[in-house]
């Protein structure tokens, strides 16, 4: 009788190892994230709507920005997965502590305001 392997079920136990955290570790703001996939890893890329041009004011209305690549994440399916699962918890905590988050504006609906 052969024994089933079920890799559905891949046990990780990053909580046992410590984390080293140090200040040269980039820290950032971003607005938003975009990606994609292959067949061997997800990669998201983070970014943040800056002005095109500083050091002068700017009216509202005519504010030029750009989105600035702020970094690129290249993780394995698995780690991918691990996330998705923990950014869920973590963001269905966020709205019972301080209410529900507004979905956002598809680009269609966004370009009628």
């Amino acid at each position: 009788m052969t024994e089933k392997n079920d890799e559905s079920k891949v046990t990780r136990k990053n909580d046992q190892i410590p984390y080293l955290y140090t200040s040269e570790a980039p820290q950032f703001y971003a607005t938003g994230a975009f990606g994609g996939y292959t067949s061997h890893d997800f990669r998201l890329i983070f970014f943040a709507e800056v002005p095109l041009t500083k050091d002068e004011i700017q009216s509202a209305i005519n504010l030029k920005v750009i989105r600035e690549v702020k970094s690129e994440i290249i993780m394995s399916p698995l780690a991918a997965k691990e996330l998705v699962i923990w950014l869920s918890k973590k963001v269905e905590e966020f709205e019972k502590d301080f209410g529900k988050i507004p979905e956002p504006l598809k680009s269609d609906e966004a370009k009628k305001d």
